[in-house]
């Protein structure tokens, strides 16, 4: 008997899950305003230690997915002198068969990482300043998708931001001393307008467990009195595969490469919460992006059945390499990074809590939404 009982606590603990998560709606099947308000204290290896206020309204009427519209207000501060502040709005049927989003975002950064062609060795006794500097970034932003012959859409929109930089160290900096200097070292506005094609079958695109999207994008960049003037070409596939009740497998591939002159703030980045986690912000640049990211979710347990309430967990892993236009990818030179992650939903507010570990280093966000 007492044999037994690690195998008898394993069952009870799968017949908790499933039956928590059978007895869950969806939370688009809810009716009315729902509003939640997060106080944000979060951490990040790369950010520091940050509080702030994220403010959300939904509007459900019980039958359009993830929602009928949603607005969001955020005022976000860090220790590490990184704030994010926004307006949102995602309206899903603006009109029958039509999606529209809106953005007004404040970022500024006070240590944004460069660190050049530098390996891990020769950075070891370089100081914080003389690799980082600092950007103040507002921006807007509008995306309108339309349905065609379903499951085929397209996506057309829009970004105007303006970019101020400043080199934290007068002298020593790798980006004010690097040879010769990247493009966009002054900052200044950029215009940039996309268009793409999307197959796509995912059942709620803020929190899918099944379905695909492929999407092939297309992205031009104007701007700085004619200096910048670019594209990037992406292709993007995304795949959620229902294993159990409440368990799902969701993965990510990216393709990207970018030609013509484009600052260097807009290039192509490994390392963060969006590519490579445990891997240090913006690590690796350059003109052309593979990714690959992998999750096994579990919802989790329900907390509250009225206020659509859950915890879950994650395992994940993920790769990419970047590289020189002309190179191509290589065999050798990819970064990776694992780990373990916390979920928490209310309502169609999702917060991360990712743990990664990348080499020696090992990194904590704390976020808003699924990576994808």
């Amino acid at each position: 008997m007492l044999q037994l009982k690690p195998l008898k606590i394993v069952l009870l603990a799968a017949v908790l899950m499933v039956s928590a998560t059978n007895a869950a709606k969806r939370p688009y099947e809810s009716l009315g305003f729902k509003p939640t308000a997060i106080p944000l204290l979060n951490f990040s290896s790369d950010d520091g230690t940050g509080y702030g206020l994220r403010a959300s309204l939904y509007d459900y009427d019980g039958k359009s997915i993830p929602y009928r519209r949603a607005y969001s207000i955020q005022a976000f501060f860090t220790t590490g002198g990184k704030w994010v502040h926004h307006l949102r709005a995602d309206i899903p049927n603006l009109r029958p068969g039509q999606r529209l989003e809106f953005e007004a975002k404040y970022e500024k950064e006070d240590f944004a990482n460069y660190y050049g062609d530098w390996d891990n060795k020769d950075l070891k006794n370089v100081n914080k300043e003389d690799k980082t500097f600092k950007q103040v970034n507002p921006s807007l932003k509008l995306m309108w998708i339309r349905d065609l012959r379903k499951p085929w859409r397209l996506r057309a929109g829009f970004q105007l931001e303006h970019r101020d930089i400043t080199p934290n160290a007068a002298e020593g900096n790798i980006l004010h001393d690097q040879q010769p200097q990247p493009l966009g070292i002054e900052g200044g506005l950029l215009f940039e307008v996309n268009t793409s094609l999307r197959y796509d079958t995912r059942d709620d695109y803020t929190n899918s467990t099944r379905g695909i999207l492929e999407e092939f994008l297309l992205e031009y960049g104007i701007g700085a009195g004619g200096n910048f003037n670019g594209v990037r070409l992406s292709y993007e596939h995304r795949h959620f595969i229902s294993l159990l009740t409440g368990l799902v497998l969701a993965q990510r591939a990216n393709a990207d490469l970018t030609f013509g002159d484009l600052p260097f703030y807009k290039g192509l980045e490994l390392g963060g919460s969006s590519t490579v986690r445990g891997l240090a912000a913006s690590r690796r640049r350059g003109q052309g992006r593979v990714l690959l990211n992998s999750e096994v979710r579990w919802q989790g347990l329900q907390l509250s059945h009225r206020e659509q309430l859950f915890t879950g967990l994650l395992l994940f892993w993920d790769v990419g390499q970047v590289f020189k236009r002309q190179d191509g990818p290589s065999l050798g030179g990819w970064s990776n990074g694992a780990g373990a992650g916390l979920r928490f939903h209310w309502h169609s507010t999702i917060v991360r809590a990712d743990y990664g570990i990348s080499g020696s280093r090992r990194g904590i966000y704390i976020t808003f939404s699924q990576l994808f």
